[in-house]
């Protein structure tokens, strides 16, 4: 059993949650107390009275006065509020007498994460009338709040909460699976989906199959930024591009330790996964950006329709649209896959079990694809491939990347690469181990400036991810930070500012001296840091450091003026099963597994040693569509 890297939120939230638990059990022994006193009472009273001859004035329990149980609840609707992952869940519960009668949520969650575990607790709570359930996995900081709240609403009611939290809440346990397909995928995030839909769309049966109740994977928690050399988006910009360049910046910018085919493969078909994802519905912001460690102007943002959703949960919802669309595919939820079936030297299938139930998974398959992801989540992988890993140091990524894939293809004979090669971002929020939650994340480096705890700048900005990290891990107490003016951003991102310095992520002032004291740093040194910066704007060199920011945009002189903690976290892994440029898998040896196809990050040699900021999603579509198209070439 691996050890699940756990950030400083999610250890809060289970606390949190504690909490209200050992307080509602209180009321529940409290009452049981008083209950037991009451009867014992008039158990007392009924024997003295029965011992005069008056035994027939003596009060009756309610039970026995009546055929009719009393009500399991005070009607009415009930309020209750908690804290969750995006901000306060409120929940209104309305009960009948009998029957908790609908739950209603207004909340901020996630998009395919945290709305969809809203989703089914609502309806497991209202099909079996218990709350006995209060985590779905995969999104537990939410599913953790709104049970809580709900909770709350039904000792409000005076349910017995004893009875009602009490049990098994399945409505029905998950049966067996067992099924048949052309293309079997293993995964349900971008690249198991683009493979998915590949597949479907060229006419074959195609079954998923993902452990987790909610599907979608990493790719829901990323941001969504996508790679691309695009003259349509880039030229009116003034910006040069060319899959050339795109190439030898992925490839040179992981230190040439990627496989040149695969990394050709994916600046050559950058744009075309851009296209065929807005054939697929995506919308992409019409200018792009350069991601942190992008190095290059290239990065295409996705339109979110709420300000501070993730990108990424887009392309979920649009490829599984599509999937669901062509009538050849079926998705299977909690279903963990622990074998790989292989006959005659060939793949045909998978076994597995259902977590929830421990029911039997068997699919077999003509073709099957693995798309489970990376292990930025299992402790001892990352630490054993990563020294600078540490067990405390936290993770952007959901609770599902640890890691399961590359276990199932090394027993079929798979060989790995480059599995030491392991990414820690720079900008980690000290509070959730996420890279987005701070103002500016939605700007491009040139924006930013970045400080140390001595209020001085000791990278350029507009580095590589890995050099920017290991540069934090020098720096006094291991953390930076970010700082931004208001010269880029817009009115429409006002609110999404207030609830991030509400809850401490940033921090505003209307002075740099100002924002020093608020960050604890010495105010004449910030001040003296940030005028330098912007004398190298003007200049139109950087200067202050060695060697100095080359993508320098504007100067950091127009208040408000924002700061955000950044720490060390851990964000992507570069290493994983070995493909070749047709996605097949390959063994150490570079032979072909028969039937078996990989694409994403449970693949290595695409990134090298060093990832550029934004080159992951390209990676998911470009390879998911090739595993797919392969796949449903060889079913």
């Amino acid at each position: 059993m691996s050890t699940m890297i756990q950030n400083p939120n999610e250890i809060e939230a289970f606390t949190r949650r504690q909490r209200a638990l050992a307080r509602i059990h209180r009321n529940i022994a409290e009452k049981f107390q008083l209950n037991r006193r009451q009867f014992i009472s008039g158990s007392l009273a009924t024997m003295a009275l029965a011992a005069l001859g008056l035994s027939g004035c003596a009060p009756k329990t309610p039970a026995a006065s009546t055929g009719d149980a009393a009500p399991a609840f005070t009607p009415g609707t009930y309020e209750a509020t908690a804290q969750g992952r995006n901000g306060e869940i409120k929940v209104s519960v309305t009960f009948e007498a009998d029957r908790i009668a609908s739950i209603e949520a207004d909340h901020m969650e996630s998009r395919n994460i945290g709305d969809a575990a809203v989703r089914l607790l609502t309806d497991n709570y209202l099909d079996t009338q218990k709350l006995s359930v209060d985590t779905v996995t995969g999104a537990t900081l939410t599913s953790m709040a709104f049970a809580t709240a709900v909770a709350e609403c039904a000792e409000a009611a005076g349910a017995d909460m004893r009875a009602i939290m009490k049990g098994d809440a399945s409505v029905n346990a998950a049966e067996p699976i067992t099924d048949e397909a052309d293309v079997v995928v293993i995964g349900s995030g971008g690249a198991a989906l683009a493979a998915a839909v590949t597949a479907a769309e060229a006419g074959k049966s195609v079954v998923m199959l993902e452990k987790m109740v909610i599907y979608g994977g990493n790719t829901n928690a990323g941001e969504g930024t996508l790679n691309a050399p695009d003259p349509e988006r880039q030229e009116p910009m003034g910006i040069e591009d060319s899959p050339d360049f795109y190439y030898t910046q992925t490839f040179e910018g992981g230190d040439s330790a990627g496989d040149p085919a695969l990394v050709r493969i994916l600046a050559d078909n950058a744009l075309d996964a851009v296209h065929w994802m807005e054939d697929h519905g995506l919308i992409y912001e019409k200018e792009v950006f350069t991601a942190i460690g992008g190095l290059w102007q290239r990065g295409h943002a996705v339109e979110v329709e709420r300000k501070g959703e993730q990108g990424g949960s887009y392309y979920v919802s649009c490829l599984m649209d599509a999937a669901q669309a062509t009538g050849n595919f079926t998705l299977y939820t909690d279903a963990k896959i622990e074998e790989l079936i292989v006959e005659g030297g060939a793949v045909v299938g998978v076994r597995g079990t259902r977590p929830s139930s421990g029911e039997a998974v068997e699919v077999r398959g003509k073709s099957v694809v693995l798309a489970t992801g990376g292990y930025s989540r299992n402790a001892e992988l990352a630490m054993q491939y990563d020294k600078r890993v540490t067990e405390s140091m936290p993770s952007s990524n959901v609770c599902s990347s640890t890691g399961d894939g590359l276990a199932l293809a090394e027993a079929a004979g798979a060989g790995l690469r480059n599995m030491e090669l392991v990414q820690i971002h720079p900008l980690g929020d000290p509070q959730n181990g996420g890279v987005a939650t701070f103002v500016g994340n939605w700007l491009g480096v040139e924006d930013y400036v970045m400080v140390n705890d001595d209020a001085v700048r000791f990278v350029r900005e507009d580095e590589r991810r890995d050099t920017i990290a290991d540069a934090i891990l020098e720096q006094p107490n291991d953390e930076m930070w970010l700082l931004v003016d208001s010269t880029n951003i817009k009115d429409d991102r006002l609110e999404e500012i207030a609830d991030l310095v509400a809850k401490g992520h940033s921090f505003k002032a209307d002075t740099i001296e100002d924002l020093a004291t608020q960050i604890g740093v010495d105010p004449s040194t910030l001040a003296e840091t940030i005028e330098g910066y912007n004398a190298c704007v003007a200049a139109g060199k950087d200067t202050q450091i060695a060697p100095g920011k080359e993508l320098l945009g504007d100067a950091v002189s127009d208040p408000s003026f924002y700061a955000s903690k950044r720490i060390p976290t851990i964000h992507y892994t570069m290493g994983g099963v070995c493909i070749s440029p047709e996605a097949q898998v390959l063994t150490a040896a570079g032979e072909v597994i028969p039937g078996l196809f990989a694409a994403g990050e449970v693949t290595g040699g695409v990134q090298g040693a060093n990832r550029l900021g934004g080159n992951s999603y390209t990676d998911l579509i470009v390879f998911g569509r090739i595993a797919g198209a392969s796949a449903a070439a060889a079913a």
